[in-house]
């Protein structure tokens, strides 16, 4: 997937199917809308899928980030605001 034209939905996908593959469910078990903490991921499992999306998505995720977008809904959508921010596109780092 190239991370500048990703829509929301292949984003969302994407992360739905990191997180079945690491919680050894199968996609369609993960509900997208419960809190992370709650649907099993643990924290090395979230600091696993913020390096993941930092190489993936190419932006840095600061400490709080999974503090304030805590589903994978939340995620995606912030995901794709800063993917598609204009500061992302002219190169800089969006925050």
């Amino acid at each position: 997937m190239e991370a500048r034209t990703a829509t929301l939905t292949e984003i969302r996908d994407w992360l739905t199917d990191y997180l079945a593959a690491k919680l050894e469910r199968s996609p369609e078990e993960m509900d997208t809308t419960e809190n992370l903490m709650h649907s099993g991921v643990d924290s090395l499992t979230m600091v696993a899928l913020g390096l993941s999306i930092e190489e993936t998505f190419e932006f840095e995720i600061e400490p709080d980030f999974f503090s304030r977008f805590s589903t994978i809904d939340e995620v995606a959508k912030a995901a794709h605001d800063r993917v598609h921010s204009p500061a992302q596109e002219a190169g800089g780092d969006a925050v």
